[in-house]
């Protein structure tokens, strides 16, 4: 099984990457041995020690990463020029969030803003600040306040005449609306942002966009479409060398194979993108690898598997406070109890996740749950099965799934 690890001592590894790559290898090697507080050594102890220190290990972990954020721009705020040293406390944001520390990635946008308050001239750094902390709320499924500071972000980039800037917003405005199964919404700003990028040279940018409007097309049904965006945005990440976009992609191929039953292919690309993932220690993409993994294992009767990878993306999902996530592992504990025929957890189960979706006005990961207790209750008799069928069923033609509609049809 695949072990989950994202230490300190891979943190440092990444900032000393990234301090080289804004003050130069020599002066980034130079104050790694000098100032920046190397991760504990692993030392022989008692196991009665061991058992002590279980839970100091992680806090002593977290605490090591804090200190070195803040060793980091103490010393890029006196050796860079300030442009340089909020270009690399954005890049810093990005690890933390990578790490699942979303409190110092926070700390680190909010010291951008103070920094940008009065300096007009750093607009763009300023706006990408905000649109950090736009990226955390969503990843949060808190929309509401995402949505705000996406207003203010684009606001921003305009005055600064920055029209990538517009086009990352548009992106990030349009996988909110996917998220939450608002299919031709989400199209609208995907279309928007490679408008924008037409006149621009930004490939990565322009890959993400392309594998986000992959998934409205899957979501939709349209499978030849989306994996011909999969493909073509799967070659520019190859190129330029993103692995972690890579393993993203593969996600994706994995949850289209899903949708034409060749569940082999879907594991196949799962366990890519997982292998991806631990490499590079990428988490949010670890967490629903594993979660659509143990999916899969539940669709095949291999309870037991389906329910350890459940517990390893809820560990993650947990620790990204990734709550649509979290309800989407209710729903997978609930078909595994269904098919264990423990019919009054599995409905426990469903009905929470039905609550936090509906919570989070998550109109696909409802109507999906829809569906699963509309089997439970079809399979125990319950005449609730049926209005539970309309409600995902209604859901489904409203954006066109066909695929969907076909399998319901099949109940009513």
């Amino acid at each position: 099984m695949e072990k989950i690890e994202y230490s300190s001592s891979q943190f440092h590894t990444d900032v000393n990457d990234l301090l080289s790559k804004f003050v130069g290898v020599g002066k980034a090697g130079e104050f790694a041995k000098k100032v920046l507080v190397k991760p504990f050594e692993s030392h022989s102890t008692t196991s009665h020690q061991t058992r002590q220190d279980d839970y100091s290990e992680e806090l002593s972990s977290r605490t090591l990463v804090r200190i070195q954020v803040d060793h980091i721009i103490s010393f890029t705020e006196k050796t860079l020029s300030l442009r340089k040293h909020l270009n690399l406390l954005l890049e810093l944001a990005k690890l933390a969030i990578q790490q699942g520390e979303l409190s110092l990635a926070s700390d680190i946008y909010s010291q951008v803003l103070y920094k940008t308050i009065r300096e007009t001239r750093l607009l763009r750094e300023r706006a990408y600040a905000i649109l950090g902390v736009a990226k955390i709320n969503s990843t949060q499924a808190k929309w509401r306040e995402s949505l705000t500071y996406l207003k203010k972000s684009t606001q921003l980039f305009e005055k600064a005449g920055y029209h990538r800037g517009i086009a990352d917003v548009q992106n990030l405005i349009g996988s909110i609306y996917a998220e939450r199964g608002e299919v031709s919404k989400a199209d609208k700003h995907f279309t928007e942002g490679l408008k924008i990028l037409k006149k621009l040279r930004a490939p990565h940018l322009k890959a993400m966009i392309e594998t986000n409007i992959g998934v409205t097309n899957n979501i939709a049904g349209n499978l030849e479409t989306a994996y011909d965006y999969y493909k073509k945005a799967l070659a520019t990440f190859k190129r330029i060398n993103d692995s972690k976009k890579v393993a993203v992609i593969h996600h994706n191929i994995g949850m289209l194979f899903i949708k034409q039953k060749d569940l082999d292919k879907a594991l196949k690309n799962f366990n890519e993108s997982i292998s991806i993932s631990l490499d590079t220690k990428y988490l949010p993409t670890l967490a629903i690898s594993y979660l659509s993994k143990a999916f899969v294992y539940s669709k095949i009767n291999e309870l037991d598997m389906a329910n350890s990878y459940l517990e390893k993306g809820l560990e993650i999902s947990n620790k990204l406070n990734d709550r649509l996530s979290i309800a989407d592992i209710y729903k997978i504990k609930a078909i595994i109890h269904r098919k264990k025929k423990n019919y009054t957890l599995s409905e426990n189960y469903f009905l929470s996740s039905l609550r936090i979706n509906n919570e989070l006005n998550n109109k696909l990961n409802y109507a999906e749950t829809c569906f699963e207790l509309g089997i439970l209750y079809y399979e125990t008799g319950n005449s609730e099965s049926r209005k539970y069928f309309e409600k995902a069923y209604s859901y489904y033609k409203k954006i066109g799934a066909k695929i969907e509609m076909e399998e319901i049809e099949q109940y009513v």
